[in-house]
């Protein structure tokens, strides 16, 4: 095929190739619809996606066959009922594997400081793994299967802020917000202006919420479509002077994921 043609551009990234196009363009339709909570409509999809029309229509026929997408009573594509397959899948292999601990070695080896993974679980921010760095002095580490005041950690902040409204609105109705230090933010309003700000920025700075001398940063995994969060803890003084290299740092880790496939 002549260098240049449609077949050499990845959807949304004209950067970099991937062997196989279709499949490329395929999973950016579904990232795409999975994003939005009421769907998209096919024109929307194709803008998302950076598609032409034409292969936008084709890919969207072959994913509806397939059971990967839907429409809804608007007429948008969501995603289809094969998807929770998928989920259920992911749900089981992920948990506490060898990816996740993978990642939670590689960025506590960088930055020296404890790192750990959370996820929601039966709606509560359950933390999964931890791996501790190599500094003298640590950071407090929670024990495996603590849930307590998500409101208050960086990685339950970063859940809460994409989650669902329905799935968020539930969490607050059956929790409820503690303050545990003076700092801790426990206004809901405040904490839904916090969520908007971590969606838009990538992730989530707790400094001294959960516990005093201790501060953490935290990004989501895949953007805030999977149920992980995977973040950094470190003493105050020493968070402060390494934050900007923390987050250069997980977010070059998480981001690398897309690269091994």
């Amino acid at each position: 095929m002549p260098s240049g043609s449609e077949d050499d551009v990845e959807a949304g990234d004209e950067t970099k190739k991937f062997r196989v196009q279709s499949v490329a363009r395929a999973s950016a339709i579904l990232f795409a619809v999975a994003r939005q909570e009421q769907g998209l409509s096919r024109k929307e999809i194709s803008k998302a996606a950076g598609l032409p029309t034409q292969t936008t229509y084709h890919l969207l026929h072959t994913l509806s066959q397939l059971g990967l997408l839907t429409r809804n009573d608007q007429n948008n594509y969501v995603l289809g009922m094969k998807v929770g397959s998928l989920a259920e899948g992911f749900r089981r292999q992920l948990g506490g594997s060898r990816q996740i601990s993978h990642l939670l070695r590689q960025i506590a080896r960088t930055t020296g400081e404890t790192t750990y993974a959370a996820r929601w679980i039966d709606g509560e921010v359950v933390s999964v793994e931890i791996v501790r760095g190599h500094h003298s002095i640590q950071a407090l580490e929670l024990p495996h299967g603590f849930s307590e005041d998500a409101h208050s950690r960086s990685g339950g902040k970063v859940l809460l802020a994409h989650a669902t409204d329905l799935q968020r609105d539930e969490y607050f109705r059956t929790h409820k917000l503690r303050k545990r230090t003076p700092k801790t933010i426990n206004s809901i309003s405040e904490l839904t202006r916090q969520f908007a700000e971590i969606r838009e920025q990538g992730y989530a700075v707790e400094r001294e919420e959960f516990a005093e001398g201790l501060c953490c940063v935290g990004v989501p995994l895949d953007e805030g479509l999977s149920p992980y969060a995977i973040g950094v803890s470190a003493p105050t003084e020493r968070f402060n002077v390494n934050l900007d290299v923390y987050i250069e740092t997980l977010k070059a880790v998480v981001g690398s994921i897309h690269d091994t496939i």
